[in-house]
Parts: C-alpha cells; sequence; structure tokens
C-alpha cells in the first residue's frame, strides 16, 4: 500500500541506508532522485535528509532545524551497518516528537538484524522496530500503517 498522506515526518539516517529508497515507496515517488545532497521537501511536509546530517556532527545543527517543527522522526538503520552512526541523545533533543526505529536493507548481504535491534537498543530509540526492505511490499505497508496511526488525533 503506497500512500501520499503521510504528513509531519522526517527520513534521517546514516549514508546510504535506503532513506530515499524507503520514501519513495512510502509516498509514491516515481523519480530516481538520486543522492540527496539537501533536505528534500515532498507534499505533506515529508522530509528525506541527507544522510551527512548523520555522520558529520558539523551537520547535527541543520538536522536539528530541518526536524524541529515535524511530529514524527524516522530513523533509518541499516541492517547491514556494523555501528550506530547519530550521536547519543541527538534525536531527542525534542521531547515532543515520535521516533520511530526502521531496520532497512533486511536482504542485504551481511544483513544481521539481531545486531541493527541491538545498537536502536542501546541508543535508546523505542521499540517497536519495523524491518523493511523496498522489495518487500507488506514490510512498507506495515510502516506506513503505523506512521499513519500515529498522525491520528488523540481523543480525551
Amino acid at each position: 500500500m503506497k500512500n501520499k498522506n503521510l504528513d509531519s515526518v522526517v527520513f534521517v539516517g546514516e549514508v546510504d541506508a535506503g532513506k530515499s529508497a524507503l520514501v519513495d515507496q512510502l509516498i509514491s515517488q516515481d523519480a530516481n532522485t538520486g543522492k540527496t545532497q539537501a533536505p528534500i521537501y515532498y507534499p505533506g511536509k515529508v522530509i528525506d535528509t541527507p544522510g551527512e546530517f548523520i555522520v558529520n556532527r558539523a551537520l547535527n545543527g541543520a538536522l536539528l532545524t530541518t526536524i524541529c517543527n515535524v511530529k514524527t522522526i524516522v530513523l533509518v538503520h541499516p541492517a547491514n551497518a556494523k555501528n550506530f552512526s547519530s550521536s547519543s541523545g541527538l534525536l531527542r533533543v525534542y521531547s515532543n516528537k515520535n521516533i520511530v526505529g526502521v531496520i532497512s536493507k533486511v536482504d542485504a548481504s551481511g544483513a544481521d538484524v539481531d545486531r541493527a535491534i541491538k545498537l536502536l537498543r542501546q541508543n535508546g530509540i523505542p521499540e517497536p522496530y519495523f524491518k523493511t526492505s523496498i522489495f518487500d511490499p507488506k514490510s512498507i505497508e506495515q510502516l506506513s500503517h503505523y506512521l499513519l496511526s500515529l498522525q491520528q488525533p488523540v481523543l480525551a
């Protein structure tokens, strides 16, 4: 289920984590955007950020500025990554944000989902974690449903 109704969501993660490919699947974006050099803003306030915002500490300020007005931060962590790239606590600077952990590239060579889960837990990324592959529509649909559920107003 591809969805164009996501609102107020930013995708962050290291270089080559699969953020742009995931965004393309979630919002039915057909254009191949290539390497993300600057934040890309899609309708509905969906933002795709460059991986350098996470891995280059000098650009953390640019990341914080980009995420300040969104409701949900999606941290995309590739299953084949050996380390956690983000500074500890960086994504929790704003206490009013939903943080969603996504393990991407679960079908990639060298993928280790258990290691990815351990790294996310060690760095305070809350569960549930979504294990995704852009080649598995069901995994994209599960993530989409969850992100849409976070947008629903809470009735008192």
